[in-house]
């Protein structure tokens, strides 16, 4: 149920219309969001009001508080969501004779779920959105062979048509950003609000006697993941955090900085009123959001004297999807999430691979 991203400044979203989920031409048991991304959430109000909606708790009290920034309908359909999907082992739901477990998978939006549907003897395995260069990324391929041999698998493939790029671990990321920490006095960086694992890494690489500030609802958003996550790993636990505020300018000024930011008046304004030449900001963000017609962001980054790119993807690489195929021996590949669906034939046996056009039907 996503919005499909467009950077085109014309683009207009078609509504999705599928029978039985949002309109009464069907019967609909329940929709299930493997994360809280608009491109697989942005059309989540067409669902019909009494169809069951499931996702992970942290991803639900993620989007009930990025729903306060945004539209009341929103918050009212997350308000809705069952939290029935646990981190834990595989949450397993059933609907009729159709059943889905969820395993909890690493991805820039934190708990993120592949789905494994079970039906008529048939095996389904839709990834959702993943990667292996993660802080849990290690784990996929465990629970790839924990799921075993599938018939069907459907891939996420966004990174198909980015070849020969190197993609650093989120750990190489951390240890850049404590370096940038020696160089600059005032280190900002620009990044999703949600992307709260890669938050949490940053607070971490801000040394002692340097403050890591983040804006009120940067800091509540960190207090969500610290309540639900922070019993699986010490990433997630006592982070260390400051929201800005009048009280602490002068120990910023004199110690100096981490300061995760987004575009907009109020972070322009904070950093307007420390010293450009004594900061950088560091671009943390996919870099079409940068280069896109008409965007703001190549003028927010002049703010300070200079600017850096530091990211890495939240998606699978080519060679993640290749040991995907590999450890699952599917029959039939369905790459998804792609603007080049066609690049996941070089992964797969001759025949493997099938790719499906909008409304068409296979059977397996």
């Amino acid at each position: 149920m996503g919005d499909e991203l467009s950077l085109d400044p014309n683009f207009k979203s078609q509504p999705l219309e599928i029978d039985g989920v949002t309109n009464s031409n069907g019967k609909c048991d329940g929709v299930l969001f493997t994360h809280y991304h608009g491109d697989h959430t942005g059309q989540m109000t067409r669902v019909r009001k009494d169809v069951p909606l499931y996702m992970g708790a942290l991803a639900k009290e993620i989007m009930l508080k990025s729903a306060t920034r945004c539209r009341r309908d929103t918050k009212e359909l997350c308000e809705r969501i069952k939290s029935a999907i646990a981190i834990e082992g595989g949450a397993v739901l059933s609907f009729g004779d159709v059943t889905v477990t969820a395993y909890s998978i690493d991805h820039s939006a934190c708990d993120s779920y592949m789905f494994l549907i079970e039906a008529e003897g048939k095996r389904v395995l839709y990834t959702g959105d993943f990667r292996m260069h993660g802080f849990r990324g290690k784990a996929i391929p465990k629970i790839l062979k924990k799921i075993g041999k599938v018939d069907a698998l459907i891939t996420e493939g966004t990174s198909l048509s980015r070849s020969n790029i190197h993609v650093m671990t989120e750990q190489e990321l951390q240890k850049r950003v404590t370096e940038y920490m020696k160089e600059y006095k005032y280190v900002y960086v620009m990044c999703s609000s949600t992307n709260l694992e890669r938050i949490c890494a940053l607070s971490r690489a801000v040394p002692n006697g340097k403050y890591f500030v983040c804006d009120k609802y940067q800091y509540e958003l960190l207090e969500i993941i610290e309540k639900h996550w922070q019993k699986y790993s010490p990433l997630y636990g006592n982070v260390k955090k400051s929201y800005y505020d009048k009280n602490i300018v002068k120990g910023m000024k004199d110690r100096g900085f981490l300061m995760t930011v987004r575009d907009n008046s109020e972070f322009r304004k904070i950093i307007k009123s420390f010293d450009a030449q004594s900061g950088i900001i560091l671009y943390s963000m996919w870099d079409g959001y940068r280069t896109a017609q008409d965007s703001a962001i190549p003028e927010f980054l002049k703010l300070t004297g200079t600017w850096a790119p530091l990211h890495t993807s939240g998606h699978a690489t080519a060679e993640d999807i290749r040991r995907l195929i590999e450890i699952t021996a599917p029959q039939v590949v369905i790459p998804m999430h792609t603007a080049s669906p066609d690049s996941i034939r070089t992964l797969c046996a001759r025949g493997q691979a099938v790719i499906i056009a909008d409304g068409q039907e296979i059977t397996i």
